[in-house]
């Protein structure tokens, strides 16, 4: 494909993975950041064109595409701004929920088509920036209609990446059980622990520690998360009560042959995924 112009606004992990994975297929890659560490490293870096430290300076530039990796609320700060000066240049997001933000962008006619790479890593930040974890990691797009929706889906294979269409309701409401809630009870688990008996945790094997590696994970990016996608991950937490209920009768009955039944479902649908 053509040689773009790409304005990526947020240089963390999942933003500076983008810059540097699209710099290697030759694009060129204009980045804008507030954090003065972020914006040492990525002028350091050499990839990029220029770093801005505003978004007018930055859209001075003749780009082709904007992409937007900020946490969810930031990222809505700068759909606002785009709608209000009238931005004519198409745009997309790497955020992990889709409905809000297109129904933001739709109230300005922006051109806009949500993205979701589904990739990433408990550690964030320029520094653990990686072109590799896009390597055969989905991406998600959620406008077919947008003008630039090949030009996406190209850009993304273009790096490795598998690219599935997604309605942005629905993203929402599967994200919410296979990613938003897991992260909720991983983020559960380590509290649970602290508060009946700290000490514990020198004792953790292999099988805590994996259970709640996602713990360790960024806390405005998840607090602005589950914040956007409430009413999905609502509905999930009164299920999973209503589950921890059915799971406490049981124990709490000394019923064997219906637990044993219950983990041996359970089991064989986790070794066939």
């Amino acid at each position: 494909m053509k040689r773009l112009n790409i304005g990526i606004i947020g240089l963390g992990l999942i933003g500076g993975s983008f810059s540097k994975a699209f710099k290697l297929k030759d694009h060129n890659i204009f980045g804008l950041d507030l954090d003065e560490k972020t914006i040492s490293l990525a002028k350091n870096s050499g990839i990029f064109e220029d770093v801005c430290l505003e978004i007018d300076d930055l859209l001075k530039h003749n780009l082709d595409l904007l992409y937007i990796a900020l946490p969810i609320e930031a990222a809505k700060e700068v759909v606002l701004h785009l709608g209000d000066i009238d931005c004519d240049i198409p745009i997309t997001d790497a955020l992990s929920t889709k409905e809000s933000i297109e129904k933001l962008a739709s109230n300005f006619d922006l051109t806009f088509c949500g993205g979701h790479p589904i990739a990433g890593r408990e550690k964030s930040g320029f520094e653990h920036s990686d072109p590799d974890i896009f390597k055969n990691a989905v991406h998600i797009l959620t406008n077919k209609n947008a003008p630039h929706y090949e030009l996406l889906e190209a850009l993304h294979k273009e790096i490795g990446m598998r690219v599935i269409h997604m309605d942005p309701k629905e993203h929402d409401r599967i994200f919410s059980l296979v990613s938003h809630f897991p992260h909720l009870a991983a983020f559960l688990l380590v509290e649970i622990v602290q508060k009946k008996d700290p000490e514990a945790f020198s004792f953790s094997g292999g099988g805590f520690k994996d259970f709640t590696r996602i713990a360790g994970s960024d806390p405005t990016m998840w607090s602005n998360i589950f914040i956007d996608n409430k009413e999905n991950l609502i509905n999930i937490i009164d299920d999973y009560i209503e589950l921890l209920e059915e799971w406490k009768q049981l124990i709490s009955s000394q019923n064997r042959k219906q637990l044993y039944s219950k983990i041996e479902k359970i089991s064989n649908i986790r070794r066939g995924m």
